[in-house]
């Protein structure tokens, strides 16, 4: 048997091609903890911090056990997945390569290395599968101070490597593909203004001038009227550089 959690959208676990019920929203959290602390002790006061921030019920404590109980009833067979209680708290272990949190992190640090090689295209394929582990909502279905904290953490994350993946398609020269994915994530984002940034390379780069000047005078008012402030110095650069007819890195 093998087993797999997914994290980076809705909490869900899978033993070969089946899904496992994880139950209530407060038991994806017991759960969402347990494998986001990867194999380190998390204390019962942990857990009924993170499911309920405020004024947990006096059951709390118990209820907490329970799920644990559940979650090993469910989870914990001859797969490599383990809960076991150590000392006033419990670890979670499961076989490397079984959470996409950890492969994701994996092909990151892949395409990092790729990169000190210089080998950009195989940095950007890295970055891809990393970027194709992102299903929706990160931890969805779980609830909690401690999970929105986690969720911000992990969105971060995925944004990141989907713009450096943008940037080494653009490096590479698809312009086509990199000017529609970053229209999605300006209008997703658009006060993140390296969206806007490698929007305005991209459109440069395929010799659409105009587009990215005109591009630049949106961001500015879109900054002034949301936030009252200019662009960046790197974005004011930018467009320097755009208007001089420079060259212009990813």
């Amino acid at each position: 048997m093998t087993v797999a959690f997914a994290l980076l959208g809705p909490v869900r676990a899978w033993r070969d091609d089946r899904e496992v019920p994880l139950g209530s929203p407060q038991q994806r959290t017991a759960l969402t903890v347990l494998l986001l602390r990867e194999g380190l002790l998390t204390t019962v006061d942990e857990l009924v911090d993170a499911i309920w921030p405020v004024d947990p019920p006096s059951s709390a404590v118990a209820t907490v056990r329970t799920y644990l109980s559940r979650l090993r009833r469910l989870l914990c067979f001859r797969d490599g997945v383990r809960i076991d209680w150590i000392g006033g708290g419990y670890v979670l272990t499961a076989p490397p390569g079984s959470v996409d949190v950890q492969i994701f992190q994996q092909y990151a640090v892949t395409a990092t290395e790729a990169l000190r090689r210089g080998d950009k295209r195989a940095a950007a394929s890295a970055l891809r599968a990393a970027v194709g582990l992102h299903r929706g909502t990160p931890l969805a279905g779980a609830a909690g101070g401690y999970v929105e904290g986690q969720r911000a953490r992990l969105l971060e994350l995925c944004r990141g490597a989907t713009l450096d993946l943008v940037a080494l398609t653009v490096d590479l020269g698809g312009y086509a593909e990199a000017i529609a994915e970053l229209r999605a994530l300006v209008a997703e984002d658009p006060l993140r203004e390296r969206c806007h940034a490698l929007l305005m390379t991209a459109l440069y780069r395929s010799g659409r001038t105009a587009d990215a000047l005109a591009h630049y005078r949106q961001v500015r008012r879109l900054l002034a009227d949301e936030l009252g402030v200019d662009p960046t110095p790197e974005l004011r650069h930018l467009h320097q550089r755009i208007l001089l007819g420079a060259p212009v890195p990813a």
